[in-house]
């Protein structure tokens, strides 16, 4: 269990989100590895599990070489299923810089895991419920260009950018066609 213990906190603010918003009897777990995330697949599959990709803030250990790093944008993805009320996450992994071992993320902020909750909520009633939050700023929901790390982004090594949800290495992408 300890490849999950990026979920141990999401896990607990989940619910404690869905009390604020007002949305009963879902529960969330981590997504299965055998879930395909590529974008086309995650789309093909999107009528049974809708998704959603959110960037957010996170650091990365290697356990391997005890790199460690932070990440402006780390791919969380998360997908539901209505007749199961089950809302399934995963955070993309990284390579490491120094031994190219792709690494699980070690921690995300909590500010940052608040954000990203408010935003699952706010896509679990828009989504399965109907419910548009007109106060809703999709803008908001782009990482903080003048926050972000001064590296550029290692769109090589990131998971979720050779799968094409990664709004980084997609953005980049369109800037160099």
């Amino acid at each position: 269990m300890t490849q999950y213990k990026w979920f141990i906190p999401i896990e607990s603010m989940f619910y404690e989100a869905l009390y604020y918003y007002y949305i009963h009897n879902w529960g969330i777990e981590p997504m299965p590895s055998n879930v395909n995330t590529q974008k086309e697949a995650l789309i093909r599959n999107g009528k049974n599990w809708p998704f959603r990709t959110h960037n957010t803030k996170a650091r990365y250990t290697c356990h391997n070489c005890k790199k460690s790093w932070k990440s402006s944008h780390t791919t969380m993805i998360w997908r539901a299923h209505r007749e199961t009320s089950i809302v399934q996450i995963r955070v993309e992994k990284q390579g490491c810089q120094r031994c190219n071992r792709k690494c699980q993320v070690s921690s995300i902020d909590e500010e940052e895991l608040e954000i990203a909750l408010d935003w699952m909520c706010i896509w679990i009633l828009d989504i399965f419920y109907g419910v548009k939050n007109e106060d809703t700023n999709e803008d908001r929901d782009k990482p903080d260009e003048t926050d972000e790390s001064k590296a550029p982004h290692d769109s090589v090594r990131c998971e979720a950018g050779t799968k094409g949800t990664c709004r980084k290495c997609n953005e980049l992408k369109k800037k160099h066609r």
